[in-house]
């Protein structure tokens, strides 16, 4: 195996990241074999055990911020730059989801228009008896 293919770089860090911090962050993306910065950078590199698990950092990591400063992810430079595949599905599920949430939104909509009509049209028992009685 590539140890290239195993290398994740971390970008755009900020001077307090630390490389105890950035091995207890990708530890949730995989099991790490370890984490480099090298001095006055910022930026660093994770060494994972398992190739499969730098595109799943990727995705799984990509878009947050440490100190304020939003992180820049890639697979190492040198390495052959495949289709990462859990971003695609990370796309298909956010594509259904907000489709179904624009399609239970049309439901709400609906339904809150049904249940106004047939509010304005109720004729309580109370108010039919209070004019009888005048």
């Amino acid at each position: 195996m590539d140890d290239k293919e195993r290398i994740l770089y971390c970008g755009n860090l900020s001077e307090k990241v630390t490389e105890d911090l950035l091995y207890e962050l990708f530890l949730q993306a995989g099991p790490l074999e370890s984490v480099k910065i090298p001095k006055g950078r910022n930026y660093g590199f994770v060494t994972f055990k398992h190739a499969v698990s730098v595109p799943y950092s990727v995705a799984l990591m990509g878009g947050i911020s440490l100190y304020g400063k939003p992180i820049r992810l890639d697979a190492r430079s040198g390495s052959e730059s495949a289709p990462n595949p859990y971003l695609e599905q990370l796309r298909q599920y956010q594509n259904s989801f907000s489709r179904q949430s624009y399609n239970q939104n049309d439901n709400r909509r609906h339904d809150n228009r049904s249940r106004r009509h047939d509010s304005r049209s109720f004729v309580s028992r109370e108010s039919s008896h209070y004019d009888r009685c005048q």
